[in-house]
């Protein structure tokens, strides 16, 4: 058995309470930090933060407000201010075609316009170009 003096057992009981306040710190940061992460407010912004973070739910976030606004420009265009409850009801009903056909087919429509988009950039730089050459073949020399 292991004998101990009472000076051996001041600095032993020094080194615990050290010990102690030590982690004691640690364990009020933490306290603190779950705290608050558990407020209503940083709950909220952890649940939109894991949405918009989420490239699958951005997309079809993206997807349906251009559905949703390619319908209602649609139906502006076609109806536009009318007071007639019969057109403003074809008008809902074109609005809500439109907003379907673009939900559904949204990666064949974004597709084809990226290509119309490409050939009008293709065409217009082509353009340039042919009037930069032809402006420099025809200056006197």
């Amino acid at each position: 058995m292991e004998t101990y003096t009472v000076e051996s057992l001041r600095e032993k009981i020094m080194e615990l309470q050290i010990r102690q306040a030590e982690e004691g710190k640690v364990l009020k940061a933490q306290l603190v930090t779950t705290y608050d992460n558990l407020k209503p407010v940083n709950i909220v912004k952890s649940i939109v933060g894991d949405v918009f973070d989420s490239k699958s739910l951005r997309d079809e976030f993206v997807n349906s407000a251009v559905a949703y606004t390619t319908g209602l420009i649609t139906r502006k265009l076609i109806i536009g201010t009318s007071k007639n409850p019969a057109l403003r009801l074809f008008g809902l009903g074109i609005q809500l075609a439109m907003t379907t056909l673009m939900s559904k087919n949204y990666a064949t429509v974004k597709e084809v316009i990226a290509q119309l988009a490409g050939s009008v950039f293709t065409k217009v730089q082509e353009d340039f170009l042919f009037k930069n050459d032809r402006t420099e073949n025809e200056q006197p020399g």
